[in-house]
């Protein structure tokens, strides 16, 4: 995917709405702006087109350490830590550590090569993996990486773990989230968050109508949501658990 003024998408980097629509908008700016200047013409936070261009490759000039560092801050440099982690420490982005590391022949970080060694080994156990949780194929594994990384290795290899909004796939979205949060023993909030997650829709029901207590629709479908709730749940995924090898 090729944006104007040069910009590509990052090789490995898997297509988002979101991650396309920011690429949209860097890609239609003008090379060599600030990231100052950024800020204000998308009119974002200066955290936030920091983070999209530093990932994006946009080249900005780093006006806090612009020439700044010098060679002895890079001989000082442990690179056994992560790209992130050293440009905090120098106050540079994240691609110029890149590109100092790989001027210098220096080899991934130890959490890149811990990121490499976890994706190479579950795409060879791609089959065992689907739908066991994240937290359990790390314990597999016997690595420290967050579930958040584990999550997003195991989709950039097809692997589909077991989700904990997989409980509501079943759901009877047309119910208010008020009453499913009742029937289950959540909130609101939470069931508004599954719902935009599920991309559930609308209740077909407003909670807040004084006509949806004599409708009987309703009231069926809240009797069943009810008995549902209250039916004991088998549990998932045990075949596809016993089938993980470390």
């Amino acid at each position: 995917m090729h944006g104007g003024h040069g910009l590509t998408w990052p090789a490995g980097l898997k297509h988002t709405q979101t991650r396309d629509r920011w690429f949209e908008r860097f890609a239609a700016l003008k090379p060599g702006l600030n990231l100052q200047e950024i800020s204000e013409q998308l009119q974002e936070s200066y955290a936030s087109v920091y983070r999209w261009a530093d990932l994006f490759s946009y080249p900005f000039p780093d006006l806090r350490r612009l020439g700044r560092v010098a060679a002895e801050d890079w001989e000082r440099v442990d690179w056994k830590l992560r790209d992130a982690e050293i440009a905090r420490d120098l106050g540079v982005s994240r691609e110029r550590v890149r590109q100092v590391r790989a001027s210098r022949g220096i080899g991934p970080s130890a959490h890149r090569a811990l990121v490499l060694k976890f994706g190479n080994w579950a795409a060879a156990n791609r089959e065992r993996l689907h739908g066991v949780p994240v937290a359990e194929v790390l314990r597999t594994h016997g690595t420290n990486l967050s579930q958040q990384v584990a999550r997003r290795i195991l989709r950039s290899h097809s692997i589909l773990p077991h989700d904990p909004a997989s409980r509501w796939r079943n759901a009877d979205w047309r119910l208010p989230n008020r009453d499913l949060a009742r029937i289950w023993g959540t909130s609101a909030k939470y069931i508004a968050n599954i719902r935009a997650r599920l991309r559930a829709g609308v209740a077909s029901w407003d909670a807040k109508s004084s006509r949806i207590v004599g409708n009987p629709q309703y009231q069926k479908a809240l009797a069943q949501e009810t008995l549902k709730a209250r039916t004991p749940r088998k549990a998932a995924a045990r075949p596809a658990r016993a089938a993980v090898m470390a």
